[in-house]
């Protein structure tokens, strides 16, 4: 985009700050399934930033706070088997749109729903040390981000 002073630079701050970009991630989810595959969810909620010794903490509170909504759709449904072919776990893989754009937005709502990321110590999840051994590091990932030309078509 060159320089952070140029025409282009501010043109793509302005599609952010307006909320002109759309983001798409995907994510896997721990614990009970979101939804059956191909079903879409909605969370909004009011969101609430705290920062203590340099780390930033988002939740949901009981009153106040900014609104933030994010939309969910289930891609895939996976379920981990026991030694003994019980089930011993859940997961979700989703695809995941930030409707706002709060810090941590999209790990507070899947974590304040219950269904905290993989790999998500900070936001709920309880068995985050033995998914460290398979998943090394939070999963979510942006899969794409959408601006608008000078045209004001979207690539």
């Amino acid at each position: 985009l060159g320089s952070g002073a140029s025409a282009s630079a501010n043109y793509a701050r302005a599609q952010f700050a307006g909320r002109l970009v759309l983001k798409t991630y995907h994510c896997l989810c721990s614990g009970n399934v979101l939804g059956c595959i191909g079903s879409t969810a909605v969370r909004s909620a009011f969101l609430s930033t705290t920062v203590a010794n340099d780390a930033i903490l988002v939740h949901v509170p009981a009153f106040g706070g900014r609104e933030a909504c994010t939309t969910f759709l289930v891609k895939a449904c996976y379920q981990l088997m026991g030694p003994r072919g019980t089930q011993e776990h859940s997961f979700t893989f989703a695809e995941v749109r930030p409707v706002t754009g709060r810090t941590h937005q999209i790990r507070a709502h899947l974590g304040s729903l219950g269904r905290p990321l993989v790999c998500d110590a900070v936001y709920g999840s309880q068995s985050c040390l033995s998914e460290n051994l398979w998943c090394p590091r939070l999963f979510l990932h942006c899969s794409r981000i959408t601006l608008r030309d000078a045209n004001g078509k979207t690539c």
